[in-house]
């Protein structure tokens, strides 16, 4: 399993690059953090486009306690 991290763009859905698109599709678990910017889309959108379940994770979650969710890599 791999690790991407990958830019949506500063305005809507469609704002991700091609190659980021494919790996969005071709992954098993995808999570949003939304807390740094803030996205013209909301996830339900994003889930629609992409064709995925997004589990959307919060400020504490990235910074505090990351590791758990390295740990399912």
């Amino acid at each position: 399993m791999s690790l991407y991290l990958i830019g949506l763009g500063l305005g809507d859905h469609k704002d991700i690059t091609v190659k980021g698109l494919e790996i969005v599709r071709a992954s098993e678990e995808i999570y949003l953090e939304s807390y740094t910017s803030v996205l013209g889309v909301n996830k339900e959108e994003l889930e629609k486009f992409y064709g995925k379940k997004i589990t959307e994770v919060w400020r504490e979650e990235v910074e505090i306690t990351f590791d758990k969710l390295l740990n399912k890599i």
